[in-house]
């Protein structure tokens, strides 16, 4: 792949990611004030704060982290760009998806420093 692609694919990485997690319209995060964050915290968490169970504690922590939902979002990414099933990536593929998603959460960590 070419810098140019690399560089499209973390930046859709990074944009796709803040949708989910900050932006007010279904932003998970509570920073975000949406409906969406209220209804995810509300099943995910206790009101002093704590996981209501492991699964549920994981979900809302997955959905949450820009890390954690930014590597899921690059090798989505990823798979599609080069057309195969994750399992099907190899080796390039994978490094590919690492790559996108240290340079997309890079990104997220600069916009929010």
């Amino acid at each position: 792949m070419s810098a140019l692609v690399y560089a499209g694919l973390i930046l859709a990485a990074y944009r796709i990611t803040r949708f989910f997690v900050r932006d007010s319209l279904i932003g998970f995060s509570l920073e975000s004030e949406s409906k969406m964050s209220q209804r995810l915290d509300t099943f995910c968490y206790t009101p002093d704060g704590g996981n209501r169970n492991w699964a549920r504690g994981f979900l809302g922590d997955l959905l949450t982290c820009v890390w954690c939902l930014g590597m899921h979002v690059s090798w989505i990414l990823v798979c599609v760009w080069f057309r195969a099933w994750p399992w099907d990536l190899g080796v390039d593929g994978w490094i590919s998806a690492f790559a996108v998603a240290g340079g997309a959460g890079f990104i997220s960590s600069r916009m929010n420093a």
